[in-house]
């Protein structure tokens, strides 16, 4: 089908170990999804016109290649590839789940890069990887299940994750880092200086939380900055009236900190 723009595939098994016969039969595909495809043996992408493309690897294969100059929105759910080799130059968007880098990952350029989404526990060489030198615009961080908040503290200090979001416009912190993150944010020791953090998204988990509990985040904020906390279904309403109530004024009235405009609201 040397015309087909559009494919799905999931849940099934190819005889195209490496996906040499879907690079092949498939040349102008713009948007793929690749959707726990099994029989894969080191598979690799080589599409020069397929602009968004979403893979979550069913099994675990050795190594993951992908080979598309004009991609720009990619989707990536594996385990633990040895080689992981990413030769898409254009990507502007990357969502990337994965449990742990390999010892081989080969990121060719990625100068475009602006939306950031990790899922894993080996944040602090993924963030390394793709966010330390890059002009990113909005990172949302989440981690697995099994991850707890003193992995998180032996994986990255608050420190680092602090000062990495002085750099970026908009975070976004997902249910399971964000209430995580918000039990280590007391221990940091840094004096963080004004950064450009424009737009902030956070996750409080169901407890009788009285102080703003990520106050060092608002002081990497921009001038002017706009907050959403998202409570807990099972956050009684009288935290949530305290906090909408003391927390606006209580951040007025500390030196450095920026006109923040809130919003409120709740996850499940």
């Amino acid at each position: 089908m040397p015309n087909l723009t559009h494919l799905t595939l999931e849940f099934i098994r190819l005889d195209d170990e490496d996906l040499s016969k879907l690079n092949e039969c498939f040349p102008c595909l713009q948007i793929l999804n690749l959707i726990g495809v099994g029989g894969l043996e080191n598979p690799k992408i080589h599409l020069s016109q397929v602009k968004t493309f979403r893979w979550e690897v069913s099994n675990a294969p050795w190594s993951l290649a992908i080979h598309a100059p004009n991609l720009v929105h990619l989707e990536l759910k594996c385990v633990e590839p040895e080689i992981l080799i990413l030769d898409t130059p254009s990507v502007s968007t990357l969502k990337l789940t994965i449990d742990e880098l390999g010892p081989t990952v080969q990121v060719d350029g990625l100068a475009s890069l602006k939306n950031l989404r990790i899922e894993s526990s080996d944040l602090k060489s993924l963030l390394q990887l793709f966010a330390s030198d890059r002009d990113i615009r909005t990172l949302d961080l989440e981690l697995p299940v099994s991850v707890n908040c003193v992995d998180l503290y032996h994986e990255v200090k608050p420190d680092y994750l602090v000062q990495l979001f002085s750099r970026i416009t908009e975070v976004k912190l997902s249910p399971r880092f964000s209430c995580v993150l918000m039990s280590l944010l007391c221990l940091c020791m840094k004096h963080a200086s004004a950064g450009r953090l424009e737009k902030l998204l956070v996750h409080l988990p169901a407890s009788g939380i009285t102080a703003c509990p990520f106050v060092p985040l608002l002081s990497v904020s921009a001038p002017s900055c706009e907050v959403t906390v998202l409570f807990h279904a099972d956050t009684n309403d009288a935290v949530r009236q305290a906090a909408a109530s003391v927390w606006p004024s209580s951040i007025r009235g500390l030196p450095r900190f920026p006109e923040i405009t809130w919003r409120w609201g709740t996850w499940q």
